[in-house]
């Protein structure tokens, strides 16, 4: 009489069992809540906290960051939490559910003895009782053993009929009698408005004289457990608010303690923009974490190195890295502040343009080594020599410069003859040998307005060179006055002129290897002036050029340079010998509102292409004339020209602009090229110039390459293009080839 306790699926209504559509719908909503996730992950990679994106958006914040990282984390923790909450209340009441239902369906086989005994409805009223007590029992049948005819019914006022459906005895048709015996069959549904079961069950009676078990009838019985149902969904809600409370409060706490925890990597926030500015006075203090504390030891060491990177570099842009007195650059802007004095005091100052008469010899005699030493010993000399406020400077190779303070012709006289007597009375003494070194000095004095300081260099160069032609080991002091003056540069100012219109210049090229190609292809163009007479000397352009500048003839002289080399190219095409020429061009051209325009009709007149001419400006004239070069130059190579910095690294100033300065090659000072072998500054100078230009984009061209081993160390530093004396000097014609047959030491050395 007494059903199993075991569970049989009811296969004619195939609902879903309570806890199997609970986990559908909480798989609904975890795929709702992971495409929100996605797409809000996708809009937070588009916002500007998260996007990667550099130069186009503005960076977010790193707290504000963190905090929604957390947030999101956090809901996505919460909306698990509640799902799972959900699911595990839900199996709990569905096995509740059954084991109380088991239990009715077992205590109603029993009351139904009576009824099946006696087939009269009058014995369920004692059933109907039964059922009254308990509100969760909906209706409940008794069938008859053919599963058609209803012995008894009982039915809540609230029950709905349309939820039952209709009985049919071929559900147990596949289970075997002592399966059935005593079996129940449950079908159960539950949603989040109704919680719905109902049991079947088969009523065994046992046979009196054989002890046989046949079936009487069934029990069908629905329970409603909705009420508990909504109970529990109060239950869920009223928890979800509470943790939603909790959490609203940790995410408040929390971000505070983050703030609170990242305060010292956000306090790091303007040091590092003073530092980004420029500013490295600044000093990061060391708190927070063990973390953040290695970050600013770190950021401290970085600053210290860069403040003694700048000194250093402020040191090497102002002074020889040889003999450590100032360079040209420091020496012209003290020599225009010492005009300005001059001018204001009406006092009287000098400058010396010293220029030793045997260092070539001694270079070339005993090395480049004991030329650096016979330099650090002659300004060593000069320092001695002059006053504690007088400038002595190097004004690069061996050339050397004075400025003597508040002194008057006389004075200026005596001093010139005292350096020259004291380089005189020098001896030089190396490798058991000894050297007389003289000198030549030209003197001009800093006491006239119409004179500017690059006009009183010039006189003091010209005096100089002067004295070299009345015979060296001499001083001659520049005359200001007018008439002499005039006579000398209209003098020059005429002959340049006459050159000018009677082709009196000639070129020569020098050329440079090409590192990667081991071919000698380019050559720079060099201009000398012709001499008076049927073969006289060629003139160097360091006597007329000055002369040029001044009267305005520079640039006159540029486009015959300019004219005169795409010409050569042109011829050199024909020949079946394509080559690339490296022409100089003067600071007073980039201001010259014509220069484009002539330098492109140049350039239809000739059969050549415009990417075998590359303009060389000095880093003084690029840098001088940076807004009208630069666009000039654009123009020129919007043209196919290109364009090189000569002299890099002589002023150093040039490294601020070479990131931005529109130019294809970098030509490294050839002072330093000279002296790698034996210097280790000078070539971890010209290393750090290579690693610059490179950087920067740049090809690289070095100078003053004097011999093989130079050449070798130059390779491994990656310069592109090497020039000097030891691989050929300028000749008057340009040959485009290999190697064999070429000027100077170019079929000696190895490329």
């Amino acid at each position: 009489m007494e059903p199993k306790q075991q569970v049989l699926p009811f296969k004619e209504e195939p609902v879903r069992s309570g806890a199997g559509k609970l986990v559908d719908r909480l798989k609904a909503l975890n795929n709702d809540c992971s495409e929100s996730l996605h797409s809000n992950q996708s809009r937070l990679r588009q916002s500007r906290l998260f996007s990667r994106r550099q130069g186009t958006k503005k960076p977010g914040s790193l707290v504000r960051r963190f905090q929604v990282l957390l947030l999101c984390w956090g809901l996505l923790v919460y909306v698990l939490a509640t799902s799972g909450f959900w699911v595990v209340s839900s199996q709990v009441i569905q096995s509740t559910f059954e084991q109380q239902a088991g239990h009715w369906m077992s205590n109603l086989d029993e009351l139904s003895m009576p009824l099946y005994a006696s087939n009269e409805v009058s014995t369920f009223l004692s059933i109907e009782a039964y059922l009254k007590n308990f509100s969760e029992i909906a209706y409940l049948k008794y069938y008859h053993a053919d599963g058609e005819k209803v012995l008894a019914q009982y039915r809540a006022s609230d029950f709905d009929s349309e939820l039952v459906g209709q009985f049919d005895t071929r559900s147990f048709n596949q289970y075997a009698s002592h399966e059935l015996r005593g079996g129940v069959a449950i079908s159960s549904a539950m949603t989040i408005d109704k919680s719905w079961m109902r049991l079947i069950a088969p009523v065994f009676r046992k046979g009196v004289a054989d002890n046989t078990a046949s079936i009487s009838g069934y029990i069908d019985m629905g329970l409603d457990f909705s009420r508990y149902q909504q109970t529990m969904i109060d239950n869920i809600i009223k928890g979800s608010l509470l943790i939603s409370i909790f959490f609203l409060a940790a995410a408040i706490i929390g971000r505070h303690l983050i703030r609170r925890a990242l305060k010292p990597l956000l306090d790091l926030r303007e040091p590092l923009d003073r530092l980004a500015r420029g500013d490295t006075n600044v000093r990061v203090g060391k708190q927070g974490d063990e973390e953040i504390v290695a970050i600013t030891n770190a950021l401290n060491t970085t600053i210290r190195a860069i403040k003694g990177r700048d000194a250093e570099l402020r040191r090497l842009a102002d002074y020889d890295a040889l003999t450590g007195l100032i360079n040209k650059r420091s020496f012209n802007m003290r020599l225009e502040k010492e005009r300005e004095r001059v001018l204001i005091e009406k006092d009287s100052s000098a400058l010396f343009f010293i220029d030793l008469d045997q260092f070539k010899y001694v270079n070339d005699t005993l090395g480049h080594a004991s030329g650096d030493r016979l330099l650090i010993q002659i300004a060593e000399l000069l320092q001695k020599r002059m006053r504690v406020d007088d400038i002595v400077c190097r004004l690069g190779g061996d050339e050397f410069a004075v400025l003597a303070k508040s002194v008057d012709r006389a004075g200026a006289v005596e001093i010139a003859a005292s350096i020259v007597k004291s380089m005189y009375d020098f001896l030089f003494i190396e490798q058991g040998k000894t050297f007389n070194i003289y000198c030549s000095v030209g003197v001009a004095l800093l006491e006239q307005d119409r004179f500017n300081a690059e006009d009183i260099f010039s006189n003091a160069d010209m005096a100089c060179y002067a004295a070299k032609s009345l015979g060296r080991n001499r001083f001659n002091m520049f005359e200001p006055k007018v008439v002499d003056k005039n006579k000398m540069d209209i003098g020059w100012s005429h002959r340049i002129a006459e050159a000018l219109s009677n082709d009196g210049f000639v070129l020569h090229y020098q050329p440079i290897v090409s590192i990667e190609k081991s071919q000698i292809s380019s050559f720079e163009v060099l201009v000398r002036m012709k001499g008076e007479h049927q073969g006289s000397k060629l003139i160097p352009p360091n006597m007329f050029i000055p002369i040029a500048e001044r009267f305005g003839l520079a640039t006159e002289i540029d486009y015959w340079v300019i004219k005169n080399s795409m010409k050569t190219l042109e011829k050199m095409n024909r020949s079946n010998q394509r080559s690339r020429f490296y022409v100089n061009l003067s600071g007073q051209l980039m201001v010259d509102p014509e220069f484009v325009e002539r330098v492109v009709k140049m350039l239809n007149d000739y059969d050549i292409e415009a990417n075998q001419v590359v303009f060389e400006l000095t880093e003084r004239a690029a840098v001088g004339n940076l807004d009208s070069a630069s666009k000039k130059m654009e123009a020129l190579r919007a043209y196919g020209f290109e364009f090189a910095v000569d002299d890099f690294g002589s002023g150093f100033s040039s490294f601020a602009y070479l990131k931005n300065m529109p130019v294809d090659y970098v030509k490294i000072e050839g002072e330093f090229v000279e002296r790698i072998i034996d210097d280790e500054v000078d070539r971890a100078m010209v290393k750090s110039m290579v690693d610059i230009a490179k950087a920067c984009g740049k090809k690289v061209v070095a100078e003053y390459v004097c011999d093989q081993d130079t050449f070798d160390l130059l390779k491994t530093y990656g310069i592109d293009y090497a020039q000097g004396f030891f691989i050929a000097e300028p000749t008057a014609e340009a040959v485009s080839q290999q190697s064999e047959g070429l000027p100077g030491n170019v079929a000696q050395f190895k490329l």
